[in-house]
């Protein structure tokens, strides 16, 4: 009976084991930012895996709800922004809750079928992080990798593997965790602890190396000046004109207080997501614009009405521009802007773009950028809208047009590469834009993101957000500017540091100087096709090995035969 007692408190609890996972993972990443902690998260899981009991549909269950807790406190932030996101909230929770669900049955499986746990657990790890990086749009946020930004010298080699690599090495010094605890409960040989120690210890060093080397090699300077603006305004799905007038004169003012603040001359104004729309967005329009169906009068008057909306937004622009210009008492030459501006086209169609609008220092627009990975349920929500009789429930706003590609913006000969919000939140989003800018032979030296993150008030979201913008940085080998209403505004350089940054839901600007980094990361060429390659290992395997018996111990208390012949050989020599 005593034995009996105590086989099921070490093996029989999957709760327990699944509960110090999810908060040692919670813990290591912001708001509580304890990083170290990473290193021995995923050690209860490797627990787990080579537990000998039976594994039971139940427990698959119970893992599945403990992290679904798991990414529902860690995205809670989701929640604010509208009364119908308590819904995709839920949702994702307990979508993102199947990864680490689906690592342990698949590492269990592989295992029990004779395959090393040290090449196992990092294989099936990447391969899902690269699967929930593509299935449904994609997502980065809470990448394993991210856990060690504090520390830039261990993120180096995302510009070779992306975060997958240092989810991938994070996940190795855990299995060193793992076999020292084996070790320690005698479960494993002197051998076995020896060789993964030399395995992680040649990882870590090799990624320490590496991060040495990348850090100390040299940028320059002569890119332009830019300045990141920054406030705390209240934002909702539906503003009256009166409220967005007051965003746009606000962001007017904290601008003129940047220009004032500064004697070196500001190259180009940089403005968060859509805070330069006002109530007149960029209009695009054929030379005989078609009226949509909702305007009540004629196509001249229609016409009359996108003239005069051109015509505003035109002299609103000489007019800020102007006085931006008369505040920088050392420069004659006039500021550009780079804004969160919606653009729409009105043609056959009416297409509406949440956009990046580049303004020339002659008050034209340049070009401008339409964002290319949309937000579901946020800027669009899949075939609701089709459904008769739910189209009123989706809110204003959500039915935006996807962009055709990267953009590049030249202010002053640093060519600038704008993202919108989520892009850089979905990591191969702003890689691959990289590698088409690679096979154009023109790369950007600055890769700019203007974003609202107002929705999210001042939750750990915006902080996870920053991130995936810093591994972005480092995988590209860019430095990023990152321009928030609410924040996270920043200036972010090619390693990944954050050189300055705004604190969260404050008004205010900062002034950003990058270096340029000619450096073109293997990442950037390559883009997920490791990780991909992962994933096709891991399937690959699993047919090899399906017909196998799997391996069970006879006493759950006791080394495998494995263990226990490799003790034995070892005690012997």
């Amino acid at each position: 009976m005593k034995n009996k007692i105590s086989t099921d408190l070490i093996h029989g609890t999957i709760v327990a084991p699944a509960l110090a996972s999810a908060t040692l993972l919670w813990l290591s990443q912001p708001p509580v930012q304890l990083w170290w902690l990473s290193f021995v998260a995923i050690v209860p899981l490797l627990l787990l895996i080579i537990r000998e009991t039976s594994f039971k549909r139940k427990g698959y269950v119970k893992l599945w709800c403990v992290f679904a807790l798991y990414w529902l406190i860690s995205l809670q932030g989701l929640r604010h922004a509208h009364p119908l996101m308590y819904g995709p909230w839920l949702a994702l929770g307990g979508y993102l809750a199947i990864y680490p669900t689906v690592f342990v049955l698949c590492s269990r499986f592989l295992y029990q079928r004779g395959m090393s746990l040290m090449v196992v657990a990092p294989l099936v790890w990447v391969a899902l992080e690269y699967t929930r990086n593509h299935l449904l749009t994609g997502i980065s946020v809470l990448m394993l990798g991210h856990s060690l930004m504090p520390v830039p010298i261990l993120v180096q080699t995302a510009d070779v593997f992306g975060s997958y690599g240092v989810g991938a090495f994070v996940v190795i010094v855990n299995l060193f965790a793992w076999q020292l605890l084996q070790y320690v409960r005698k479960r494993s040989c002197l051998r076995q602890f020896l060789t993964m120690s030399a395995f992680a210890v040649s990882v870590t060093g090799t990624v320490i190396i590496y991060g040495v080397y990348r850090m100390g090699q040299k940028t320059e300077n002569g890119l332009a000046t830019f300045a990141l603006i920054q406030r705390n305004e209240a934002v909702e799905y539906v503003l009256d004109p009166d409220r967005q007038s007051e965003m746009f004169q606000n962001y007017v003012a904290s601008s003129v207080d940047a220009a004032r603040s500064t004697t070196e001359t500001i190259d180009a104004y940089v403005w968060p997501e859509s805070m330069y729309s006002e109530t007149n967005p960029l209009i695009l329009a054929e030379t005989e614009p078609i009226p949509p169906k909702e305007f009540p009068g004629s196509p001249d008057a229609f016409k009359d009405n996108v003239n005069a909306a051109r015509d505003y937004f035109n002299r609103r622009t000489v007019a800020l521009q102007n006085k931006l210009q008369s505040e920088h008492r050392n420069s004659t030459t006039t500021p550009e802007l780079i804004v969160g501006c919606g653009v729409v086209n009105y043609g056959k169609n009416v297409e509406a773009y949440s956009g990046v609008v580049h303004i020339g220092s002659d008050h034209q627009v340049d070009g401008w950028y339409g964002k290319t990975h949309l937000v579901m349920f946020g800027e669009y929500i899949p075939l609701v809208p089709s459904i008769p009789g739910l189209r009123s429930l989706v809110p204003p706003g959500m039915g935006l047009q996807q962009g055709d590609g990267g953009k590049l913006m030249d202010v002053r000969g640093t060519l600038v590469a704008p993202n919108v919000c989520i892009e850089t939140a979905v990591e191969r989003v702003t890689v691959n834009q990289m590698n088409a800018f690679l096979e154009q032979g023109r790369l950007p030296d600055v890769i700019c993101t203007v974003t609202n993150d107002g929705w999210f008030d001042e939750s750990s979201v915006i902080d996870h957000h920053l991130r995936c913008a810093q591994m972005v940085a480092v995988a590209c080998r860019r430095p990023i500017l990152s321009a928030a209403n609410n924040g996270p505004t920043a200036w972010i350089d090619s390693c990944g540091r954050i050189a300055k940054r705004l604190e969260t839901g404050t008004n205010g600007h900062l002034i950003a100087s990058p270096a340029r980094d000619s450096r073109i990361s293997l990442a950037a060429r390559l883009g997920d096709m490791p990780a991909a390659a992962t994933l096709v290992i891991c399937v690959a395997l699993a047919i090899c090995v399906r017909n196998r018996v799997p391996h069970t111990a006879q006493t759950p208390d006791a080394p495998d035969s494995e263990s226990a012949e490799s003790c034995e050989s070892t005690a012997e020599s």
